[in-house]
C-alpha cells in the first residue's frame, strides 16, 4: 500500500473509532438502532424525557408522548398508602408491579395502553385466617405510573414522569 493510501486509509479508521467512542460516551444502548446525525449535529444533546399525561378510570387507559415513534414502550405501576386488615388494623402497603406491561407507541411516539392495576400489581395479603387478598388500591390509595422505552441518557435508562392520581 502506498504511503498516501495508507494515510487515507488511517484518517478512515480513526473518525470511525472516535464516533463510536462519542456514541458510547453519550450512552447510547448497545442494542438500539444505529444512530443518525445531520452533518455537524452534536451526538451527546439531553434527549427529552417521555411524558405520561392521563389515566382514564373508566377505561383503565394510560396516555403519554414523547416516546420514540412506533417502539416498544415498558409501563411500571405502584401503590401506596394504607389498605384495612380483617383485624380492622390499617396495613401500610406499597407494592410494584413485578413485571413491566409492554405496549407500543404509535408512529408520533403516544402511547394508550390498557392497564388494569388488578392485574398489573401483586395482591396483597390482609387476612391470614382465612387467608383473603386484595387486588389492585384500595380506596384512598396513590396509585403511580412510569415508562420508558429503552433510551439511556449519561448511562441510566430515561423514564417518563410518574403520572400520580388517588384512587
Amino acid at each position: 500500500m502506498s504511503h498516501e493510501k495508507h494515510a487515507l486509509w488511517s484518517r478512515g479508521i480513526s473518525g470511525i473509532v472516535a464516533a463510536c467512542v462519542a456514541i458510547l460516551v453519550a450512552g447510547a444502548p448497545a442494542a438500539a438502532e444505529p444512530a443518525t446525525t445531520a452533518p455537524n449535529s452534536t451526538i451527546d444533546r439531553v434527549a427529552a424525557a417521555p411524558v405520561l399525561t392521563a389515566y382514564d378510570r373508566g377505561s383503565m387507559t394510560l396516555t403519554g408522548s414523547g416516546f420514540l415513534p412506533s417502539h416498544r414502550v415498558w409501563v411500571r405501576t405502584a401503590v401506596s398508602g394504607v389498605v384495612p386488615a380483617c383485624s380492622g388494623q390499617l396495613i401500610s402497603d406499597i407494592r410494584t408491579s413485578g413485571q413491566l406491561l409492554q405496549a407500543t407507541s404509535d408512529p408520533s411516539g403516544a402511547i394508550a395502553v390498557h392497564v388494569d392495576p388488578k392485574v398489573t400489581l401483586p395482591p396483597l395479603l390482609v387476612c391470614d385466617n382465612p387467608v383473603q387478598y386484595f387486588y389492585g388500591a384500595y380506596f384512598g390509595e396513590q396509585l403511580h405510573f412510569s415508562a420508558h422505552d429503552g433510551r439511556y441518557e449519561g448511562g441510566r435508562l430515561l423514564w417518563s414522569n410518574t403520572f400520580t392520581l388517588t384512587v
